[in-house]
């Protein structure tokens, strides 16, 4: 669940993906209050249909590895990872 500050200050969800070589690829977006509990809640009963249509239009950049890593570590986020997703579909 979501707390209140969350959807109001904007919580990170990070996609992660499989890349072309093995090495994971990921997009980070700070996402606030209708979209973030609309994600939370399509990623909690693992709507993968959802999450794939919507993604291009939600996940606009990529990040480095480091960047997601450290976010991992220092914040609290929402890592969603959907296995049929490449990188061309948020293209």
């Amino acid at each position: 669940m979501l707390s209140k500050d969350e959807l109001t200050d904007g919580i990170n969800f990070v996609l992660k993906h499989p890349g072309g070589a093995g090495a994971p690829v990921y997009w980070m977006e700070k996402l606030r209050g209708d979209v973030a509990r609309h994600w939370f809640e399509s990623f909690r009963r693992s709507d993968w249909a959802a999450l794939l249509a919507e993604a291009s239009g939600v996940f606009l950049s990529p990040v480095s590895t480091e960047l997601a890593d450290r976010t991992f570590r220092k914040l609290r986020c929402v890592v969603i990872q959907p296995q049929r997703l490449t990188s061309a579909d948020l293209n």
